[in-house]
C-alpha cells in the first residue's frame, strides 16, 4: 500500500469514528434560576379559598412580619410570631421546639451572620377549618447581599390562639433543582466553539465548531487536505441524549461514511466511543481520547481502534491548535 492510500484509509478511519473535531471558548447566560421557582411553584397546590378571605389575608401579613423581623435580625420579634409550644424541621431534619429555643436559634442564625438576609414566596395558602391554615412556598436567603440565593421549600401550619394566628409548625425542604436544559447539559464542552488546524506531513485538518441556532447543539464542520486538495469533509453534531443521559455525536462524511459517539468526562479529558460505517460499508469503531492542554490546544489520541473486526494501529497523541483571529479582529 502506498504512503498516499494508507493516508487515506487512516482518514477515513477517523473520520468514521470521529476523531476529527473542533475546540474554542462561547458564553451563554444559565436561566437555571427562574426554572427553579418556575417548578416549585408547579408543584405546590392553588389556595383553596379566595385571595382576599381575611384569614388568608392575616396569614400573608404574617409572612410579611417574618420577614421584616428576621431582616432586621430581631429573634425575639421572629419568636413572637410563634406558638408557645411550635415547632421548627429544617431541610436536614434538626428539629427546634418551643417559643425560647427558637429565638435561641434565631439569635445564633444572626450571630453567625450578621448581614443575612431573606424573602419568602408563597404559592399557596389554605384554610383548613376555623383554626388551622397550611401555607407553602420559598424561602430565598443569602449570608450576604452580593452572594447568590440559596432556595429552599417550606409547608407552615398556623393555629389560631386567642383569635391571632400563630405559627405552629413550619418543615423547610431542599428545594428540587431543575432539570437541566439540552443547552446546559453541553456547556462543559462550550471550550470546543471555536477554528483549528492540525498540520502534519501527511495532511491538514481544518476544522470549526459553533452553537446551532437553537443553541442545543454544538456543529463542527471540518476538511481534510492533502497536497492543498481536499479529500474529505464533513459534519458532526453534538447534542444531549435523554434517553442514555450521555452527551452524543453523529458524524458524516463527503465520501458517504457515517458513525455515532458517547461521550464521557474525567478531568479534562474527554473519551468517545465511536462505532460507524465508511462509504464501502466497512464496520469501523475507535476509542478517541480529547484532553484539553489549555484554552488554545487539544490533544488527541485514539485506541482500540477497528476495521471490520480486525484491529488497527493505535493512533498516538497529536496536537491541535487553535488558529488565531486574523489580523485586526
Amino acid at each position: 500500500m502506498s504512503m498516499r492510500a494508507g493516508t487515506m484509509a487512516g482518514i477515513a478511519i477517523v473520520a468514521a469514528c470521529c476523531g476529527l473535531i473542533a475546540s474554542g471558548q462561547a458564553q451563554q447566560k444559565k436561566t437555571a434560576e427562574p426554572a427553579k421557582k418556575a417548578n416549585a411553584k408547579a408543584a405546590a397546590p392553588e389556595a383553596s379559598v379566595p385571595a382576599d378571605d381575611a384569614d388568608v389575608l392575616a396569614l400573608r401579613a404574617s409572612a410579611e412580619q417574618f420577614t421584616k423581623a428576621y431582616n432586621s435580625h430581631s429573634a425575639r420579634a421572629v419568636a413572637e410570631l410563634f406558638a408557645p409550644r411550635a415547632e421548627i424541621i429544617d431541610e436536614h431534619g434538626e428539629l427546634t421546639r418551643g417559643r425560647e429555643a427558637i429565638e435561641k436559634a434565631f439569635a445564633e442564625v444572626f450571630r453567625q451572620h450578621p448581614k443575612i438576609e431573606a424573602r419568602c414566596e408563597i404559592a399557596s395558602i389554605r384554610i383548613l377549618t376555623p383554626n388551622i391554615g397550611v401555607e407553602e412556598g420559598l424561602v430565598y436567603s443569602k449570608a450576604a447581599p452580593d452572594e447568590p440565593d440559596e432556595v429552599s421549600s417550606y409547608v407552615a401550619v398556623h393555629v389560631r390562639v386567642e383569635g391571632k394566628w400563630l405559627v405552629g409548625s413550619v418543615r423547610d425542604f431542599a428545594a428540587p433543582l431543575p432539570e437541566p436544559t439540552a443547552h446546559e447539559r453541553l456547556e462543559e464542552l462550550a471550550w470546543l466553539v471555536g477554528e483549528w488546524v492540525d498540520e502534519s506531513p501527511q495532511a491538514t485538518v481544518h476544522s470549526t465548531c459553533q452553537w446551532d441556532e437553537s443553541g442545543n447543539f454544538l456543529i463542527q464542520n471540518f476538511a481534510v487536505r492533502i497536497e492543498g486538495r481536499v479529500a474529505m469533509s464533513g459534519t458532526m453534531r453534538i447534542g444531549w441524549d435523554a434517553v442514555s443521559r450521555q452527551i452524543r455525536s453523529w458524524v458524516f462524511d463527503s465520501q458517504g461514511g457515517h458513525a455515532e459517539g458517547y461521550w464521557q468526562r474525567s478531568g479534562d479529558e474527554w473519551t468517545v466511543k465511536t462505532r460507524g460505517h465508511t462509504s464501502s460499508g466497512e464496520v469501523a469503531s475507535a476509542v478517541n481520547v480529547y484532553q484539553r492542554i489549555d484554552e488554545d490546544t487539544i490533544a488527541w489520541r485514539s485506541f482500540e481502534r477497528t476495521m471490520n473486526g480486525e484491529n488497527e494501529d493505535d493512533i498516538a497523541a497529536v496536537t491541535i491548535k487553535r488558529r488565531p483571529p486574523p489580523p485586526g479582529k
